[in-house]
């Protein structure tokens, strides 16, 4: 990436300094205060008639930076802990070129084991939703039921897996204007699809 257009890029500067730090260039410029992104949470049919929360995520792995493009930028050891989301938030707003990225998702790798655990659409919309809500400290497997028809649970699984379901669809409405209440930047979407992939049901 050449450092006219980094620098040109203020909303990613002012995300990534709350992360890593100044960058490692001179003529900084000032950051715009942070921006929230919208997200959508969609529905999909699950087991026993419950339905399966997932954001808009992709349901697959997207290239990465390059570690020596990152680290270059933030110093040594920067890629290590960099979000995925914040690679992805760069790459789309198209502050590195297609020799800046690659894509090291074979299976198990690290990079699939945090993808998947943590930014495939089911993990995603759990600790986003947990977050939210402010639960934690469930037991491994356990469901923790927390009202408004809200089942979160953790599966014995590697890599991680978790999951936020609602008890049923009489729960959708009460649910949609919980989130959309307290998060102005996430859309609850009503329908409910058909379930994509069996997983979550095991």
């Amino acid at each position: 990436m050449k450092r006219r257009s980094f620098l040109a890029a203020p909303v990613a500067m002012a995300t990534m300094t709350e992360a890593f730090g100044e960058p490692a260039y001179d003529g900084w410029i000032d950051p715009t205060p942070k921006v929230n992104v919208k997200r959508t949470l969609h529905l999909e049919q699950s087991h026993k008639g419950m339905v399966l929360i997932k954001t808009d995520a992709p349901d697959k792995p997207r290239h990465l930076i390059k570690p020596e493009v990152i680290d270059s930028i933030w110093g040594r050891g920067a890629y290590e802990i960099m979000p995925q989301s914040l690679h992805w938030k760069m790459i789309d707003s198209g502050w590195f070129g297609e020799e800046d990225l690659w894509f090291p998702f074979e299976k198990n790798s690290p990079e699939y084991e945090v993808w998947f655990g943590y930014f495939q659409p089911a993990c995603e919309a759990h600790d986003l939703i947990s977050n939210l809500l402010g639960v934690n400290n469930f037991w491994f497997i356990d469901p923790k039921d927390v009202g408004y028809g809200l089942e979160f649970m953790l599966h014995p699984s590697t890599p991680r897996y978790a999951t936020v379901k609602l008890e049923g669809p009489q729960w959708i409405s009460g649910f949609k204007e919980l989130v959309e209440s307290k998060a102005a930047h996430l859309t609850v979407e009503t329908e409910v699809h058909p379930q994509l992939h069996a997983r979550e049901d095991k």
